[in-house]
């Protein structure tokens, strides 16, 4: 008898896909048309106010309401075309936010093609009222509404079932990153391995529902709403493709994971090559007019925030200065860009001479390479509150004015740290250390070093302006959270 005709058959699940996707996009949909219709009355009680961009009527006669009613359908038939409401982008990445600035840009379109093809004056108050806070309204509500959808997912619902097909080391891999980021909406009940040989009973938790024999019905019968197939040696191409064409007329989607770890959206394209689907990956960008612009970024940011917490600086420095003895700042040498050294600037939050009495046993469990202590005797009263809401490191602005740092990116290492790092971890020296980064938003000291590491090379070959601004956002987040900060 074979391996899988022992197999265990799971009993059909009801989907219960439609349970949560069919009301969620309603719910979006009222939001959205609330929302629409503020920015709309807005603007009429804006022009009507002020009276610029005067036409022959006003903006309560029957003309322009009627204009607004139509221009308000349009907009909602706009978002509705571009997919805004998809369940397949609704709670992680930014391609529903995407999607909403593309169906709003048309709006636009539409209203200087109306206004040029019938000669009509369109009210200003239409281009600066109500589309810019419609646009602003929508993207506040959809991120409203994506936090209640990852809560959610974050406690098992509002997910989509789904099976892992695979190798055993590509299906552990696939399984165990569908599980970590709840947030993307998939939760695995079940792996059905390649392999030939004798099968485990679980991995990591997942139940094995054995071989590949009679795919398509064993996937039905789980009750799964999506198959994940892990690239790997014996998952034929064949195979995949009778899977297609077994799941058709099922409400089962079939997902192909290729064999690509870390690597963002934006690097991956498909093109067609004879006749084949072949992913293109795009190289990282570390130099060139991106580099330009990041390092632009940068010096006109720090310059911003230096002006606006000025004050605070100064406050902080009194406070240093007046509760413990030493110098107000604390320079430290770390590894920048390609390894080179520089003084990185900080409030000082221990007592003078404290780097040169480690504790013993300094090291906390989790972290081998990254130097970090929970409760290090040699922090000051002041210091304390200093590091629990990351404000010892304002200095760094300065860092960042003159060039050896970034706003993000990698956390800049000691340079007893970098003698330990293998060789992925250099990578991390690719690009400039950075004051926040996927770290500090992640889980700060408390992360285990291996996933700092991997959190910092997914930050280095994939990072871009507006992911930076995304970290930024969090950084406020976890700064008063202060969660993992010591």
């Amino acid at each position: 008898m074979s391996v899988a005709s022992a197999e265990p058959h799971p009993e059909r699940i009801p989907s219960r896909r439609e349970a949560w996707a069919a009301p969620y996009a309603r719910r979006l949909l009222v939001s959205d048309a609330g929302v629409l219709l503020w920015s709309f009355v807005a603007a009429h009680v804006v022009w009507a106010a002020n009276g610029f961009g005067a036409t022959d009527q006003g903006p309560y006669t029957a003309t322009w309401v009627v204009v607004s009613v139509l221009l308000f359908v349009i907009w909602l038939a706009a978002l509705a075309v571009a997919g805004t409401r998809e369940r397949r982008i609704l709670g992680s990445g930014p391609e529903e936010y995407k999607r909403i600035v593309r169906a709003t840009v048309l709006v636009f379109a539409v209203i200087a093609f109306f206004g040029y093809a019938f000669h009509a004056q369109v009210p200003r108050s239409y281009v600066l009222i109500a589309l810019p806070l419609g646009l602003a309204l929508l993207l506040i509500s959809r991120w409203v509404w994506r936090q209640w959808l990852l809560i959610g997912r974050q406690r098992g619902e509002m997910t989509t079932r789904a099976v892992v097909v695979g190798g055993t080391i590509a299906a552990t891999h696939l399984t165990a990153s569908l599980n970590r980021h709840q947030e993307s909406g998939y939760t695995v009940i079940g792996i059905f391995l390649t392999s030939k040989d004798a099968l485990p009973a679980d991995i990591g938790g997942v139940p094995v529902f054995g071989g590949v024999d009679h795919l398509a019905s064993r996937v039905i019968e789980s009750g799964a709403e999506a198959v994940v197939v892990a690239a790997s040696d014996d998952a034929h191409p064949d195979m995949v493709r009778r899977l297609g064409w077994d799941l058709e007329g099922s409400d089962v989607e079939l997902i192909v994971a290729p064999s690509l770890a870390n690597i963002a959206g934006p690097r991956v394209h498909i093109r067609p090559v004879a006749g084949l689907p072949l992913l293109h990956v795009e190289r990282p960008a570390y130099k060139g007019t991106q580099r330009w612009a990041k390092g632009l970024f940068d010096r006109a940011g720090s310059l911003l925030v230096l002006t606006l917490v000025s004050p605070l600086m100064v406050l902080i420095a009194i406070l240093v200065r007046a509760t413990s003895r030493g110098p107000v700042f604390y320079i430290q040498e770390r590894a920048g860009r390609n390894g080179t050294t520089f003084g990185m600037l900080k409030f000082r939050s221990m007592v003078d001479g404290a780097d040169r009495a480690v504790p013993v046993g300094s090291r906390d469990a989790g972290n081998v390479v990254m130097f970090k202590m929970r409760d290090d005797p040699r922090v000051t009263p002041v210091g304390k509150v200093l590091r629990r809401f990351s404000l010892d490191e304002l200095p760094q602005l300065f860092n960042v004015l003159i060039g050896d740092m970034s706003l993000v990116g990698p956390r800049p290492p000691l340079l007893s740290e970098v003698d330990d790092y293998e060789v992925d971890a250099r990578r991390r020296l690719l690009v400039r250390p950075g004051i926040t980064g996927p770290w500090q938003v992640s889980g700060r000291s408390d992360l285990p070093w291996e996933e700092t590491v991997r959190l910092d090379l997914y930050y280095v070959e994939n990072w871009s302006i507006v992911g930076d601004l995304l970290i930024l956002w969090k950084t406020v987040r976890a700064v008063r959270s202060s969660q993992g900060a010591y």
